[in-house]
């Protein structure tokens, strides 16, 4: 907190007192002079020289004397003028944090509000970069998001991930309370920096505390002249006030959360008890259809499995919507089995997962690999005849891959195939879709595989 000002106080002249000590001080000198010389000096010297050496005596004891009180006054006068210039800087800061107050009050959005805090930090102390650090809700001492000004995205990304909580930050983390450092090498918990980190020295680091909970923390760095005592007041003070808003922005998230996910569990038992019924009840419709009426001919039949295969797909987008609707996370290898399950029979289809990556899968990928997955199962089982398929997944560092091999009928694969096969042009725009491939190797009564390879985000 910055000091009290006392207005009374600061409008008293603290050079008053003086004028009374240095008046009984002077007349205090010119006594002691003339009485020192009355009984000391006077009677060595010859009668004529009497008013000459009190003179001299005077004049050299009044020039002291008034080197002595100026030289007091002169310091006096110095504190006043720091005095008056720190109450200048605390205004200027009160002033600024008022505007940093309102600044930060102008965004809804909770990154957006997050990252107003760390620009305004920043602008507020003079310094050169900011960062904030948010904690996972269940870990407090785990940084789940990092928020920096002052440094752009290039030179971030070439420095790799963001601090986990080690070193420096991890100590502001830990204790709960300011660390304000000259140079923050030498603190015995820095770690140093990750290569291409910009130079850093002055530090001053501190949790956002919210009704006794931390709401993240706030590091400043690369000040000229580094931090002082005014920076860490004027800072801990906006410090509250950024709590309390990030408090107030997540608030107003949860409750958008809630209500956003009441939302989509409503589309998702609109669209389980709605449309997907009725593709469902049209499905066995057509089904029905084409195994009791002995009169269709061959193109009519084919048409209408045609139609059922489609309504089948469609309804696996439905059901795979449903489930990312949900709040929980999609198991892709859950999901695959339910799909194939869907599919009918899996007597003929075995999976084999080298590891367990696929966890990490988003949804959205999730989606598309079920899909050209479903479309490469359906093409061994109609076209290939495959009596075996085999799904199989394998990942590295860089990249994941799911191969489709059956021992089917197989065939001479044509170059311009994408162009021509509506399924496998399918395929091929969902993998580029992430940056990923479709490659189909092929032979005549030998089978096919089709391989699917994505990097990882």
């Amino acid at each position: 907190m910055p000091p009290s000002i006392d207005h009374h106080d600061s409008n008293r002249s603290p050079v008053k007192p003086w004028r009374w000590i240095a008046t009984i001080m002077a007349m205090a000198g010119v006594g002691g002079a003339m009485v020192l010389f009355h009984y000391a000096a006077a009677p060595y010297l010859p009668q004529g020289w009497h008013d000459l050496a009190l003179a001299v005596i005077l004049i050299i004891g009044t020039g002291f004397f008034s080197y002595f009180v100026f030289g007091i006054l002169s310091q006096q006068q110095k504190a006043v003028t720091l005095a008056n210039q720190r109450l200048e800087r605390q205004r200027d800061g009160l002033t600024a944090l008022r505007e940093a107050s309102y600044a930060m009050t102008t965004v809804g959005d909770w990154h957006d509000i997050v990252q107003n805090v760390v620009d305004v930090a920043r602008k507020l102390t003079g310094a050169r970069y900011a960062a904030l650090a948010v904690l996972e809700v269940d870990d407090s001492y785990t940084i789940s998001q990092f928020f920096t000004s002052g440094i752009s995205a290039e030179e971030m990304a070439t420095m790799g991930p963001f601090p986990t909580g080690r070193g420096l930050l991890g100590e502001v983390i830990r204790h709960r309370r300011p660390i304000r450092l000259k140079r923050l090498q030498d603190h015995p918990a820095s770690v140093g920096f990750p290569p291409n980190h910009p130079k850093m020295e002055s530090f001053l680091g501190l949790p956002l505390l919210y009704q006794n909970q931390v709401m993240g923390h706030l590091y400043l760095t690369e000040k000229e002249g580094g931090f002082t005592t005014d920076d860490q007041a004027i800072v801990e003070l906006f410090a509250r006030q950024a709590a309390a808003v990030i408090a107030n922005a997540r608030f107003y998230q949860d409750r958008e959360s809630f209500a956003t996910l009441k939302e989509r569990e409503r589309i998702g038992r609109d669209l389980h008890d709605g449309v997907l019924q009725t593709l469902y009840g049209t499905t066995l419709s057509i089904d029905n259809l084409v195994d009791s009426v002995e009169t269709l001919d061959a193109f009519t039949t084919k048409e209408l499995v045609r139609i059922s295969e489609t309504l089948g797909l469609l309804m696996t987008e439905i059901r795979f919507f449903i489930q990312s609707l949900e709040s929980t996370s999609i198991d892709f290898k859950i999901a695959l089995t339910d799909m194939l399950r869907r599919q009918g029979p899996m007597d003929d289809i075995a999976m084999e997962f080298d590891d367990t990556q696929y966890l990490d899968l988003h949804p959205e990928r999730i989606h598309d690999l079920l899909l050209s997955i479903q479309e490469a199962v359906s093409n061994a089982r109609s076209h290939g005849h495959a009596s075996h398929i085999l799904v199989h997944w394998h990942s590295t560092s860089e990249c994941y891959q799911v191969q489709v091999t059956d021992d089917g009928e197989g065939f001479v694969p044509q170059p311009d195939a994408t162009h021509t096969h509506f399924g496998v042009r399918n395929i091929s725009k969902r993998m580029d879709k992430w940056n990923g491939s479709m490659d189909i190797q092929s032979r005549l009564h030998e089978g096919t595989t089709v391989t699917l390879t994505a990097p990882w985000l």
